[in-house]
């Protein structure tokens, strides 16, 4: 079907709504307004026909920053509105890079655009907030114990724990778990494997120096893979950090290695093979064995919430 011109297109998602039913939002976090040019409510013609709104979304008391709620309304269909919702977050992405502007995209499911439809109203809306605390004494006797019973800290230790504790503070379950189960990397150490493999995988780099057949520039990046076959898998080294931290939980080694399994589905993929995974609980079940982790390494216990 021919495109119509940007104005009768807007005459028809203006004047007949229900020929133009759907619309797509995006969530975005800014450090400030200045980021967008400190607007509170603006609308853009785009060049398509459908029409651009940025307008103020609510925070939590705890959270700093501006957020907004990116709108494009004016689609046919819901597939259309959700093609152009990834194309307003590319738009998004890119503005905040040529800008230099730091930008998150918040959402709760695998995609960040939301596909709505225009004409349904939104019903009753109530948002209450809430928060866990434990007792001064109890926080500030952690600070001042930890402070004098701990050792001189280890920086791949540091490093890791800072990673962990920052990662619940990500806008998305996806990103959540992501940095919670990369957070065992710095600790995984890749140990040696015997000397039959070792052997092996010396002649094998042999055969391949041998090789006339095989381009020096392939030649030298399978010579650099064939070496690494010495070492074991990240995988396989947090497998072994998990057992010998955690010998009398075994099934710690599970958690952990399942966790790393759809952490590689979801950085290869962009989501998991089975969509109705919980991430929120994925978390909460690798946090209590990372907490456990640190807590031994550290020689300390873990507080409990309630």
């Amino acid at each position: 079907m021919k495109k119509k011109p940007p104005a009768d297109e807007r005459a028809i998602i203006v004047g007949q709504p229900n020929k133009r039913p759907y619309g797509v939002a995006v969530r975005i976090h800014l450090q400030t307004g200045g980021a967008i040019g400190n607007v509170e409510n603006a609308s853009v013609p785009l060049s398509t026909g459908a029409f651009l709104t940025i307008a103020p979304a609510r925070t939590a008391p705890w959270e700093g920053g501006k957020k907004f709620v990116v709108t494009l309304e004016g689609f046919p269909t819901a597939a259309a509105a959700e093609a152009a919702g990834r194309r307003l977050v590319q738009a998004l992405l890119w503005m905040s890079i040529s800008t230099d502007f730091p930008l998150r995209l918040e959402y709760q499911s695998y995609k960040p655009a939301a596909v709505f439809e225009r004409n349904r109203s939104d019903g009753v809306r109530l948002e209450a907030f809430g928060e866990l605390c434990f007792a001064p004494e109890v926080v500030l006797g952690e600070l001042h114990d930890a402070f004098g019973d701990l050792q001189e800290p280890d920086e791949k230790l540091l490093l890791s724990m800072e990673i962990f504790c920052a990662a619940r503070m990500e806008s998305s379950q996806r990103a959540v778990f992501l940095s919670v189960v990369s957070a065992l990397e710095p600790l995984a150490v890749e140990a040696e494997y015997g000397e039959p493999i070792l052997k092996f995988v010396t002649n094998s780099v042999a055969q391949l120096k041998a090789s006339d057949e095989i381009p020096d520039e392939h030649r030298q990046s399978l010579e650099g893979r064939l070496l690494q076959l010495r070492r074991e898998s990240i995988r396989q080294a947090l497998k072994r950090l998990v057992r010998e931290v955690l010998p009398d939980d075994p099934e710690a080694v599970g958690v952990i290695d399942d966790a790393y399994a759809l952490r590689s589905q979801i950085v290869h993929t962009g989501s998991p093979a089975d969509l109705d995974v919980d991430l929120e609980h994925e978390v909460k079940v690798v946090s209590a064995v990372i907490r456990r982790i640190y807590a031994k390494r550290l020689h300390r216990n873990v507080l409990r919430n309630g």
